[in-house]
């Protein structure tokens, strides 16, 4: 835990710094997350410095100040300000818990509602037009691994061979706040996998995916550009399709091929239950054959 300071002379940058690093080092957040947070802390910072020239620390900050930081935000989408206002809170919340703050002026302040969001994903049609539009094995590997392991994009660029054990067909995949989750691999992706591997630049680097020269591990954003290769060869290019999209139609085909949520939710590797129920209100086809089983026997009336 960081060392406490005199919360009198903190500053934000001071008890911001300390923050990020709680978050990165004991909680195991992601550098992308870590990112995000400082963004919004530093957003409220910058607010509060014009209008308020006698706030030099947080732990002054009222909750009406957070209020009118709050209404700026009129115009956002609904889930950017809850994610910034989300922020602010538990940048508090860890100041209580270090004894810098004694009360966290951002909780209880309303939030916006946001509409109930219905995953979407991609047709089977479509999913077999990407697929067959992976002519490299680069490419069949990743839209494999997106489409059949339902992982999320930073967990794709993350895999190393150690995490592959392509003789039982599985992977050992490391996910948010460092939880690790097993799932199993479909024969076509060992296949695909086991293809890309023959011509796989020669590296030290651990990582499945490194670049063609150097050898580097892949940032998140040439996997964006490869699969936006693969879209606009299957003809998808203009359908919004992302790397998160196809671990919707990942967890959408579980679903519609009967398999319970709670191993759904255990392959998505999603902490709460409630995040994997989406795709249980998303599915018209499982609500349409419930429909009917119900009124069968009532068909001939």
């Amino acid at each position: 835990m960081p060392r406490r300071t005199d919360s009198r002379r903190a500053s934000f940058d001071d008890t911001l710094a300390a923050f990020l690093g709680y978050l990165g080092s004991y909680r195991g957040y992601s550098l992308h997350t870590v990112k995000a947070y400082a963004r919004d802390v530093r957003a409220f910072r910058d607010f509060l410095r014009p209008r308020y020239h006698g706030v030099r620390s947080p732990v002054q900050v009222q909750r009406e100040m957070v209020v009118q930081f709050a209404l700026t935000l009129v115009g956002q989408a609904p889930l950017t300000v809850r994610r910034k206002l989300t922020a602010i809170s538990s940048f508090y919340g860890f100041l209580q818990d270090t004894g810098q703050a004694t009360n966290n002026p951002a909780r209880g302040v309303p939030l916006p509602k946001v509409a109930q969001a219905f995953p979407r994903c991609l047709s089977e049609q479509q999913a077999k037009q990407l697929l067959e539009a992976a002519h490299t094995p680069w490419h069949r590997a990743l839209v494999a691994l997106l489409l059949f392991a339902g992982l999320r994009r930073s967990e794709v660029t993350a895999i190393t061979l150690d995490d592959l054990d392509l003789e039982h067909g599985q992977l050992l995949v490391r996910g948010k706040g460092m939880k690790q989750r097993a799932v199993p691999l479909a024969p076509l992706v060992v296949h695909a996998i086991q293809e890309y591997l023959r011509c796989r630049p020669h590296t030290d680097s651990l990582h499945l995916f490194v670049s063609r020269v150097g050898g580097r591990p892949l940032p998140g954003r040439v996997t964006n550009r490869m699969l936006s290769t693969v879209l606009d060869k299957a003809g998808l290019g203009d359908e919004g399709v992302t790397p998160h999209r196809l671990r919707h139609t990942f967890a959408t085909q579980l679903i519609r091929n009967g398999v319970d949520v709670r191993t759904v939710q255990e392959l998505l590797g999603h902490a709460d239950l409630q995040t994997t129920a989406r795709y249980l209100h998303s599915d018209m086809g499982i609500k349409r054959e419930a429909v009917g089983r119900l009124a069968a026997p009532f068909a001939g009336a």
